[in-house]
């Protein structure tokens, strides 16, 4: 083994509850290269000789001491605990996001022997398609997932939820593991390291892998259209995802700028007149902002009504609206080839 694979993360906080939150969350993250040891106080971290070679120290506000100040720890990141920040040494929040306190964590180890993130795509560009309808309750993101899930059959397959409540975690039984929220934070502070990140926090359902979306709709409104943006290219550059599955809402900052970069829209449409009007303003407004492009790629899909939908979102490709997608993607297929 060599000497950069030895090095170790030392952390010290005599709060054994939150150090032991910590240290299992880098132990289950299975891109984090190196191993973890826990000081609960100043003393015994000063006192083990280990600690000079370690790649990063962390240190709870309250365990800084002058002693571990004047230690000459080259790497080294305080974990604030008050509103009064320190210009030296590098000091964040101890009670943000415990997993944006890991994504900082790795980014700090970069010296350490960690990785690189997964190289430069191989295949073809990422197909992206977007699915955005004005038009409420009409099965917009059965409809994404259940569309995912059938390409998910022969390719690899992503999808993003921009939904302010997309209610997934109760839906699927499950406590995801950061959202797409820390990509993006990731994407601007170690951009190089996303690969990791992003295989290590994506989630599967019926083939079909999905970023987990954010829990807040404040959060969501947060996210700039460039940060969208940049992120979207970076994970079309460094992984090997044939599709992206967008199921876009209001809620998304850019959002026709979102549509126009899909290689497809899927808007779906209803025959009733709220719907009818909903659908003609939102035309509207894609003329008089010069997005008529985005019309000119969109699919306008009018769902029947079916008798019957999986209640378990992994069972979607099993029901009525999987086999009407399948038999209209193949009929719009032909279309395109007869037109060819």
């Amino acid at each position: 083994m060599d000497r950069q694979t030895e090095k170790k993360i030392a952390i010290c906080d005599s709060d054994l509850s939150y150090a032991g939150r910590l240290m299992e969350y880098l132990h289950r993250d299975a891109a984090f290269p190196c191993g973890i040891r826990l000081y609960t106080g100043a003393d015994r971290l000063l006192e083990d000789p280990e600690t000079k070679e370690a790649a990063l120290v962390v240190v709870a506000q309250s365990q800084y001491t002058p002693e571990i100040a004047g230690a000459g720890f080259g790497n080294l990141l305080l974990l604030n605990e008050t509103d009064e920040w320190m210009d030296e040494p590098e000091n964040i929040s101890k009670y943000q996001s415990i997993t944006n306190i890991a994504l900082c964590i790795r980014a700090r180890c970069a010296d350490c022997g960690m990785p690189e993130a997964a190289s430069l795509r191989h295949g073809r560009p990422m197909v992206r398609i977007g699915v955005y309808t004005p038009v409420t309750r009409c099965l917009q993101t059965t409809f994404a997932l259940t569309l995912g899930q059938i390409l998910a059959q022969g390719s690899r397959v992503l999808y993003m939820n921009f939904e302010a409540f997309s209610g997934l975690e109760k839906m699927l039984s499950r406590e995801f593991r950061g959202s797409v929220s820390d990509l993006i934070y990731y994407n601007e502070c170690a951009r190089e390291k996303l690969a990791g990140q992003l295989e290590a926090m994506t989630e599967e359902i019926g083939g079909l892998h999905f970023i987990p979306p954010m829990k807040s709709f404040i959060e969501l409104r947060s996210i700039r259209k460039e940060q969208w943006s940049s992120l979207l290219r970076t994970i079309e550059k460094v992984t090997e995802y044939e599709y992206l599955i967008m199921d876009l809402t209001e809620h998304t900052d850019g959002l026709l700028d979102l549509l126009r970069t899909c290689d497809m829209v899927y808007t779906i449409v209803r025959d009733d007149t709220f719907s009818r009007a909903r659908c003609f303003q939102y035309e509207e407004i894609l003329r008089s902002m010069n997005y008529e492009d985005v019309r000119m790629n969109t699919r306008y899909w009018k769902l029947p009504v079916f008798r019957e939908i999986p209640v378990r979102l992994e069972d979607l490709t099993r029901g009525d609206l999987a086999a009407y997608i399948r038999e209209k993607l193949s009929r719009e297929y032909a279309e395109e080839r007869a037109g060819a």
